[in-house]
């Protein structure tokens, strides 16, 4: 009888894992809606894992969103050096805040369990993503906010835009649209998650913002 070999533990996969499919139910059920079973069941792993790599639901729950920031931080700047590197020089100015605009668009996008994780904070009280401001959501607004100040002392942005309102309202001209896609067919008449209509979607946001941004 041949000795069966023991698996070898892969720490990093059982994590990720468990990240993956609470990311996956988190963003179907919300916080409360959510069961840790639930979770277990799909990742296949036993509940002393969850407590053992996270320490609780609601630990959990931080760092799947946590991680979603983080695809934001690391999408920009992957994004803004393949513009760098596309243009053979670095992006001017005057464009920056409306490539940081597409970027935004495009992650969003693709990224349809993010933002249904963000919708359901919202709807829950946002505990978690105010917990997550010094670590992360305040640099990276910090950053836009730069961006949209900059463009006014250089007469690209009117100074009369409050920075925070003008970020809030592009977010959420990009997020009501993916947020709330499947109840627009009848208004577009078509797939409007298909490629034909992000692209649309996407195209008519840019308009709209350059007739607000001088460029």
């Amino acid at each position: 009888m041949k000795r069966q070999i023991p698996l070898k533990r892969d720490p990093g996969r059982t994590r990720a894992t468990l990240l993956a499919e609470a990311t996956k139910i988190f963003a179907r059920s919300g916080y409360h809606g959510a069961s840790l079973s639930d979770i277990l069941k799909k990742a296949k792993i036993n509940k002393r894992m969850i407590y053992h790599y996270f320490g609780s639901k609601e630990e959990l729950y931080r760092e799947v969103h946590l991680q979603g920031w983080k695809e934001l931080q690391e999408w920009f700047l992957k994004e803004l050096s393949r513009s760098d590197l596309k243009n053979a020089s670095p992006i001017e100015d005057k464009d920056l805040l409306m490539e940081s605009l597409k970027i935004f668009h495009d992650f969003i996008a693709s990224h349809q369990l993010f933002l249904r994780l963000l919708v359901w904070d919202g709807l829950e009280g946002g505990q978690v993503s105010r917990s997550l401001w010094k670590d992360i959501r305040g640099p990276i607004y910090r950053q836009l906010e730069f961006l949209v100040q900059d463009a006014q002392t250089k007469g690209v942005l009117d100074v009369d835009l409050k920075a925070s309102h003008l970020i809030i309202s592009f977010m959420g001209v990009v997020a009501f649209y993916y947020a709330h896609a499947h109840t627009m067919v009848d208004i577009f008449q078509k797939n409007t998650l298909g490629r034909e209509a992000i692209e649309e979607r996407k195209e008519q946001i840019l308009l709209l913002f350059r007739k607000i941004i001088k460029v």
